[in-house]
């Protein structure tokens, strides 16, 4: 009886007859997948249009799909096996044509994820696979959302006391939004309106004033798209599709205002951008050469062989090649946005990855090590930036935003932290030489010393200066924005904070002359705990006026309670490991 309920539920909800519903109800994976397959080459065609989102920025529907697939998924491609077991995928374009042409087959297909600390407790609520649920199953045999005492629940806290649940609650809750704004086509703003002051571009069935010729089209192009997709599926003739995706890029540039619309070049680099994912390939780039290149690099400090140099020079200039690929990728991102990308976490903390790698580059003429050491420190970063915590989809700039200012504060302020996170990982390099000093390699160790320690008081002192004129320079853009120069806002403060701290790191060695070198590099090493509290620790668990670059609240990583004991018990053996240097 109780399937009935949901037969009849699922029937109203999708317009189709109960007989219908509970046949694809009994479908597999690969059936459902089957009865609205698009053909990938139009699928990419289809993908070109341009759309705008619900910001304001218009972009090709690639851009679009992707985003929309990222947040469901977590993945820019849907897997599933087929009848014969096969693991085959269909990308983000032909998964948002395919939610638009058979809604009924992606309401049975696990589309939602579910984040993995909080699976079994959801699981108690919706059947969870692998990870994932279905649309459908968010709903009972009588229609109603299941989730929603826990939505409730968890909107009704205060943002600061919500546990993991609550939002993880909210993250379903926002998917499965998506998935019915995804079914209901308010996704699809494709029809621009000449005739609209605003600029606003139109999905299909809102109540829009067009022209008399216009009007016609905005109403039966997307039916007939539809209905075209139905007879080519079945025939694999996809010529009446693609005229009528032809049709609507002339109604696109005949009908939106030139500023608003894009060229076929930018459109076209934006979906080389997503197909590249230039920044992924770049971690697996720095993790390998970064990894071999710090071996040699220590290598280096016991043997002084000819064929190590060469080694490591070879791996230096792959090392470059990978750098001019992320700076590509960080200019590219740049044209595609139209603004300089360092605006959200995301791009920021791409571009700090970025001037560290740079910066350990440059400092790499006599050891390998600086160069090693920021490959392995982007990996860090630009993995933090692909995890979950970081969203990158492009958006527009928000107003207090679009200034000059932009381009100077933001990147002198954060170019900052890639010299500073360069120093301070040296002094961990130099820590770690210092355990390992012995009679038979004291001499060399000495020397590795201080080189780094020398290195690391330079890329400092740039580092400071950077943060310095940055935070001044913050101060002017502050009073042209809000009126006044300095408010104590948490950012300012951290920054404020930040300066202080290297100040005190770079006094060391006037301070304590006699023994400067451990206590400079243990200083140097912990004082970066100041730049991440001011760039990840404000921005997630402090509110203030910077909060535009603000993600979800996440709890303290578990490693910090590691990490932090061990690099105690690191200085602490560095320090009774050099002492017996020091007394000889």
């Amino acid at each position: 009886m109780k399937k009935q309920y949901f037969i009849m539920w699922f029937a109203f909800l999708l317009f189709v007859n109960p007989l219908q519903a509970q046949q694809l109800h009994k479908l597999s994976v690969p059936q459902l997948i089957e009865r609205q397959y698009v053909d990938v080459n139009h699928a990419e065609y289809f993908s070109s249009l341009q759309i705008q989102d619900a910001k304001g920025r218009i972009k090709p529907i690639h851009t679009m799909a992707l985003d929309l697939l990222r947040k469901l998924t977590g993945k820019s491609t849907f897997t599933y096996f087929s009848k014969e077991g096969n693991k085959k995928k269909l990308t983000a374009s032909q998964v948002f044509i395919g939610m638009h042409y058979k809604p009924d087959s992606w309401q049975l297909l696990p589309v939602i994820k579910v984040e993995k600390t909080t699976r079994d407790t959801i699981a108690n609520y919706i059947k969870v696979d692998n990870g994932f649920s279905k649309p459908a199953h968010f709903f009972d045999f009588q229609g109603n959302y299941i989730l929603k005492p826990l939505v409730d629940a968890a909107f009704a806290k205060p943002e600061g006391k919500r546990n993991t649940l609550d939002k993880n609650v909210i993250k379903l809750d926002e998917r499965l939004n998506i998935v019915w704004t995804v079914f209901s086509g308010q996704f699809l703003r494709v029809f621009p309106n000449k005739r609209d002051p605003k600029q606003t571009w139109f999905a299909p069935n809102q109540q829009v004033n067009f022209s008399e010729s216009d009007q016609l089209i905005y109403t039966k192009m997307i039916p007939e798209y539809l209905d075209a997709l139905s007879k080519s599926i079945q025939k694999n003739n996809w010529e009446k599709p693609n005229k009528i995706v032809k049709l609507l890029h002339k109604f696109q540039k005949e009908n939106a205002s030139s500023n608003l619309l894009n060229s076929v070049k930018k459109v076209n680099l934006e979906i080389s951008y997503n197909k590249q994912a230039i920044f992924f390939k770049c971690i697996i780039g720095y993790t390998l050469f970064g990894l071999f290149l710090l071996i040699v690099g220590f290598f280096q400090i016991f043997f002084n062989k000819k064929s190590l140099h060469i080694l490591g020079r070879v791996l230096l200039i792959l090392l470059m090649a990978i750098f001019a690929y992320h700076s590509y990728g960080i200019g590219l991102r740049w044209y595609i946005s139209g603004h300089a990308p360092w605006t959200n976490g995301y791009e920021a903390t791409i571009f700090i990855a970025s001037v560290g790698v740079l910066a350990g580059i440059v400092f790499s003429k006599k050891t390998k090590l600086p160069a090693a050491a920021t490959a392995l420190i982007a990996v860090c970063l630009m993995g933090i930036a692909h995890g979950s915590l970081m969203n990158p989809e492009i958006t527009n700039l928000v107003p207090v935003l679009k200034s000059y200012w932009l381009l100077i504060h933001v990147a002198i302020i954060t170019g900052s932290y890639g010299f500073l996170t360069l120093g301070s990982i040296l002094a961990l390099l130099v820590l770690l030489c210092m355990v390992f000093t012995s009679k038979n390699n004291q001499h060399k160790i000495t020397k590795a010393v201080l080189e780094l320690t020398s290195i690391n008081e330079k890329t400092t002192t740039i580092g400071l200066f950077m943060l310095s004129i940055g935070t001044f320079l913050g101060g002017i853009w502050a009073n042209e924005s809000w009126g006044r120069y300095w408010g104590w806002d948490p950012k300012e403060t951290w920054a404020l904070i930040s300066i202080i701290i290297y100040a005190f790191v770079m006094h060391i060695r006037i301070i304590f002359k006699k023994g400067h070198l451990l206590i400079f590099n243990i200083c140097s090493m912990f004082a970066l705990s100041s730049l991440i509290m001011t760039f990840f620790g404000v921005n997630y668990y402090l509110s203030g006026l910077h909060s535009y670059a603000k993600g979800d609240p996440v709890p303290i990583p578990a490693g910090i309670y590691i990490v932090v004991p061990l690099l105690v018990c690191l200085s602490i053996l560095a320090a009774y490991r050099w002492k017996k240097v020091e007394e000889k």
